[in-house]
């Protein structure tokens, strides 16, 4: 059965054979012509220093000016990865033959269609996982030697960074791949699963990233007026933050701009003086300011929540499948 299924789609695993290859030489040369660029700039030592100690200023401004599009497009097809392999990897394999009429024969021989299925999915998904984990890996590997002068110094919860980092590009894929099987079963025809499946994959993808950020315990920052939240510069994911009063009760957004509105002004119209300003907000019964986020530390948690998430849908779509598959004609 893998043989079979291997014949069949031995054009489609050749082209992922030939996107690793590719794939990894670029990325392997990039990194390189990067690593020559930091070193003819005088810029090797600060991928591991903070970048107000890196010398000088001006090369460093000019090195991430000159690498932010590579660095971008490397992000953006990693994120994108999973997608086409739900289009053009998990759409096709069971629409096609279903819509060709072809899976009567293999439904006529000793092998069950639950084997038949198996099989196919193995020889289906197996090499596009390692053709997403190495070129995954092989970004990461190339980003991480800009250090602070590369995206990686915005911190793990950036959108672009979140989504090519940890085991969350497998959970992507496998949803994906899930989701364009079983449409391609449901609707039997190639194009529509394929078109379907990618805005559907887009339309949770989006859907479920606000859910995630929940599901993992928040920490709590409270500080006074004239204090600084820390939190929004040191890396963490910032879940809600708002003011709260004397007895530690949140105050409601529109009630926080009124008071604060109110302290802005002195008895007579004037402008109140910062030291004035700092003095009336917890007089008004602004406190404390608050934070709630996720520690730069804890990223591996809410990726962990997001593969099982996506991993989870991904399960009882393969089940559909093949729920679905078993009664085609």
């Amino acid at each position: 059965m893998i043989w079979v299924s291997w014949r069949l789609h031995r054009a489609q695993l050749m082209t992922m054979l030939g996107v690793l290859v590719v794939g990894a030489g670029v990325i392997a040369l990039l990194r390189s012509n990067m690593l020559d660029d930091l070193a003819s700039t005088g810029l090797a030592s600060c991928v591991s220093q903070t970048l107000d100690k890196c010398s000088p200023a001006g090369a460093a401004k000019s090195f991430a000016e000159a690498w932010s599009t590579p660095f971008d497009v490397a992000r953006a097809a990693i994120i994108c990865l999973p997608a086409l392999i739900g289009v053009f990897v998990g759409a096709p394999l069971f629409a096609r033959e279903l819509e060709q009429g072809t899976h009567v024969l293999a439904f006529t021989q000793s092998v069950s269609r639950t084997r038949w299925m198996f099989g196919k999915l193995v020889v289906a998904l197996t090499p596009a996982l390692v053709l997403l984990i190495v070129l995954q890996s092989l970004v990461s590997w190339w980003l991480s030697a800009a250090g602070i002068l590369g995206p990686f110094m915005n911190g793990p919860f950036t959108a672009f960074n979140f989504g090519i980092e940890h085991v969350s590009p497998v959970g992507y894929a496998l949803f994906a791949f899930a989701l364009g099987t079983f449409l391609g079963v449901a609707t039997r025809r190639t194009l529509v699963a394929m078109t379907g499946g990618l805005a559907a994959f887009v339309v949770v993808r989006l859907a479920l990233s606000g859910l995630v950020d929940r599901l993992v315990p928040a920490q709590r920052l409270e500080v006074t007026p004239d204090q600084p939240v820390t939190v929004y510069q040191d890396g963490s994911l910032v879940i809600g933050d708002g003011w709260l009063d004397a007895a530690g009760q949140p105050v409601s957004e529109d009630k926080a701009q009124v008071l604060i509105q109110a302290c802005k002004s002195a008895p007579g119209g004037a402008a109140n003086t910062q030291e004035a300003y700092l003095a009336c907000l917890p007089q008004s019964g602004l406190a404390k300011r608050y934070a709630d986020f996720i520690p730069e530390s804890q990223a591996w948690q809410v990726h962990l929540v997001d593969v099982a998430i996506f991993g989870g849908v991904a399960v009882l779509l393969l089940a559909g499948t093949a729920w679905v598959l078993r009664r085609q004609s």
